[in-house]
């Protein structure tokens, strides 16, 4: 590999990781294109890590994001005083006493109806990404904003419009197009709920912006561009990270036994599988002006890809980084929701509901194992999970 050879991101979807492992040792600052055009992709943890704390020369705010195209100015696609502003009035209803004391409950009784559900069926085969990961992860995050259940529908046309649109640099494409109608129709939708919110209650994230003292809060527009990255990123990094979770489990029956002895064990395999099989695969970071990094000149606008997956099995920080290890010591230190100021709001809940996914999966169904005759490993080289998770034993 040579720094003038181009990667096709879109071939990194089916496996990304042998492909990485070389780029990491010959070109670990490598140029790749897509259907919007031409980027580099950083692939050395280290690296990695100086570009996501470092937003003076490395930043989300660009016209080019998707993200920003996609949903407006919000906390994912601003940097400085703005990002702190949003972020700030968001946080309250995600901190990890929020997410104990008001989500937990809420996880558990969206999931003991979804698990009652599966309990009801005759099927031999059963998908848990359309039985149980997605349809959790949709119903909680709603709830924790404040959308009500008659708009679940709604909520999952558009976030599969969302997923299609910031998977694509190409502003021009199809898909954009249909994302940025999607977030008008959220908006739409929405925007009665902040009125109706006012009146209400502090617990959701739509009532907590709506009673916000006059200086500190968010208008309108920016509360419903706020309240979208919220929705997509607490649908997709929660699901992917329940089924990656769960289809490393399936996969390694030994480390799987392990995991469920106790919370503290399952904890542990979950931020392994975090490090393991990240749900998002890479941080877009545009240049801000000239730099070098190592021995490689990035222009003012290009863009940057910092590779998590690569980070995440980079050999000089993660011993023998391939095999999935529950007792990894630094498994944590993976950078699978992000690093530094635009750490990943939704973590701890995430966190929280494949925990409680996967003790109630296997509390009902200690046999439970994957279909052989079908494939259901991840793919995807942006949102990376198991397009289908078909299981069986659990009757």
């Amino acid at each position: 590999m040579t720094a003038r050879e181009l990667i096709e991101l879109e071939s990194l979807a089916e496996n990304p990781y042998p492909m990485l492992h070389r780029l990491r040792s010959t070109t670990p600052i490598a140029r790749a294109r897509s259907a919007g055009g031409h980027m580099w992709l950083v692939t050395r943890r280290a690296d990695v890590l100086e570009i996501l704390r470092n937003p003076e020369h490395f930043s989300t705010d660009h016209p080019a994001s998707p993200i920003r195209d996609t949903f407006g100015a919000q906390m994912l696609s601003a940097e400085g005083e703005a990002q702190r502003r949003f972020k700030s009035a968001c946080s309250l209803p995600f901190n990890r006493r929020a997410v104990d004391v008001n989500a937990e409950p809420i996880v558990r009784a969206r999931l003991d109806q979804l698990l009652d559900a599966i309990e009801c069926r005759s099927d031999e085969l059963v998908d848990l990404r359309a039985t149980l990961a997605a349809p959790l992860a949709l119903a909680v995050v709603s709830d924790v904003i404040g959308i009500p259940a008659a708009m679940h529908d709604l909520v999952r046309e558009w976030y599969d419009a969302f997923a299609a649109a910031l998977a694509t640099h190409d502003p021009s494409s199809a898909a954009r197009r249909q994302g940025r109608n999607s977030a008008a129709a959220f908006r739409a939708a929405v925007a009665p709920l902040i009125a109706q919110s006012s009146t209400g209650t502090h617990d959701a994230l739509l009532g907590h912006l709506a009673h916000a003292a006059p200086s500190s809060r968010l208008d309108d527009a920016e509360i419903l561009a706020n309240t979208l990255i919220v929705l997509f990123g607490g649908i997709e990094t929660t699901e992917a990270a329940i089924l990656n979770a769960m289809w490393a489990l399936l996969t390694h029956a030994e480390s799987c036994a392990e995991a469920l002895e106790d919370d503290r064990a399952l904890l542990a395999s979950i931020e392994e599988s975090l490090r393991w099989e990240p749900a998002v695969q890479t941080c877009t970071r545009y240049a801000v002006r000239d730099v070098r990094l190592r021995d490689v000149s990035i222009r003012e606008g290009e863009v940057v890809q910092c590779m998590i997956g690569g980070a995440n099995r980079d050999p000089e920080h993660f011993d023998n980084p391939d095999r999935f290890d529950i007792r990894r010591p630094n498994a944590g230190d993976h950078v699978s929701f992000g690093f530094g100021r635009h750490y990943c709001l939704g973590a701890a809940l995430a966190r929280v509901e494949a925990r409680l996914a996967i003790r109630g999966l296997y509390s009902r169904w200690p046999q439970i194992r994957l279909d052989a005759a079908r494939d259901s490993s991840p793919r995807g080289h942006e949102f990376r999970k198991p397009p289908v998770l078909w299981v069986t034993g659990l009757s």
